[in-house]
């Protein structure tokens, strides 16, 4: 009797160990793990140098972030004159369909109809239906709409303005991605709406963002809206990190089924810019995090070129273990350390971020330190 109950006691202690570690480990799966479709890059956007990358090469799907390439040909049309901020824009009936998020477009509309009853008498019978109520916007308001709502209807109108249809619009996005050097991207519509040939990677975004800031610095200003109100709705920016990261001053987010949670980043410190991607989170919380960690390394890199970083001591054991924090936890110097959250400051807050650590710390795989290629010339005639 005695060795039964203390084989029931040792089993008990035992089950209620399990019991109270798994949550700790099904914490740290949640924190540490990312998804096949992840990929990440940091570049300082002057020399273009890589200061880490994550699959950076892997083909993705770019959701609402494929906007940036629209973004860069309204600029380069508002530069040659092509289009004005105060022009009006057609707003087809297919731009206006575009499913959420968008500008309301089309609206559910009370409609009043006059018929004879019963008796024979007139009556009025109310119902609502789906109606188009926008049919002109300006070149001024959709962009705020496509880039800080990240609106699908305006850039269907940039992409019908500037290219006639949007299939005619996206081979002038590809003729554009091949002249940046975007060598793994293919555009189909302007937007980002799901559909499977629609492919980017994030170094490839990378090198859009440094284009968007170096051929057109005086347009950049349209990434830092943080609200807009137009046809009496208030739009807040999707990028929520604008206002919570010191010197974070664009760029772009996404989302979509098939990519996961996406977002194209820059920011400011000490006239020193980097440019961060992080694609393919589970989570908004964890993309923006993500994006922490990187700029907060970059800008620490930056400062202390010897500053390295590591998967852990399991990484050369272990090669496969690429499902970590990003960037992961250096053994056995501690990683920069980051507060829980990023303390509220203007878009252009000069603050410093965390001091970096003293001294290396290895890192088995990092990208090459050479300034990404961005081979210049006039575009080809679309065909």
């Amino acid at each position: 009797m005695k060795k039964r109950n203390f084989i029931r006691a040792v089993t008990l202690a035992l089950a209620f160990n399990v019991a109270a570690v798994a949550p700790v480990l099904a914490q740290r799966q949640r924190t540490e793990t990312r998804p096949e479709r992840y990929a990440a890059i940091v570049i300082e956007e002057k020399s273009g140098k890589v200061l880490y990358e994550r699959d950076a090469n892997q083909v993705l799907h770019p959701a609402s972030t494929t906007k940036l390439m629209t973004a860069y040909l309204v600029f380069k049309a508002l530069k040659e004159g092509t289009l004005t901020p105060d022009q009006e824009l057609t707003v087809s009936h297919f731009a206006a369909s575009q499913p959420a998020t968008n500008l309301f477009m089309i609206q559910n509309v009370t409609v009043k109809e006059s018929k004879t009853g019963k008796n024979g008498k007139k009556i009025t019978v109310t119902h609502t239906e789906p109606q188009q109520v926008i049919s002109k916007i300006t070149v001024e308001n959709a962009l705020r709409g496509m880039l800080c709502h990240s609106a699908n209807d305006a850039a269907v109108v940039f992409a019908e303005a500037l290219g006639g249809s949007q299939e005619q619009f996206a081979r002038k996005m590809n003729e554009e991605a091949k002249r940046l050097g975007m060598a793994h991207t293919t555009y189909v519509n302007p937007n980002g709406l799901p559909n499977p040939r629609q492919n980017t990677t994030v170094e490839d975004m990378a090198k859009l963002a440094t284009a968007l800031i170096e051929d057109f610095p005086e347009y950049y200003k349209y990434f830092s809206v943080r609200s807009f109100t137009y046809n009496g709705h208030t739009y807040s920016n999707t990028n929520h990190m604008l206002g919570n990261y010191p010197g974070l001053d664009g760029m772009k987010t996404g989302w979509i089924a098939t990519s996961g949670f996406n977002l194209v980043a820059s920011a400011v410190n000490n006239d020193q810019r980097v440019i961060g991607v992080v694609f393919g989170a589970n989570l908004a919380e964890t993309r923006n995090e993500d994006m922490r960690r990187l700029l907060d390394f970059a800008f620490n890199k930056l400062r202390n070129p010897k500053l390295r970083f590591a998967y852990g001591p399991e990484a050369a054991k272990n090669k496969p273990e690429r499902y970590v924090e990003l960037p992961p936890k250096a053994q056995p110097e501690p990683a920069p350390a980051l507060a829980e959250k990023s303390p509220e400051s203007p878009v252009t807050g000069p603050e410093s971020p965390p001091e970096a650590p003293k001294g290396d710390i290895e890192l088995p795989a990092v990208a090459s330190p050479e300034k990404m290629s961005r081979p210049k010339g006039s575009p080809t005639a679309p065909s």
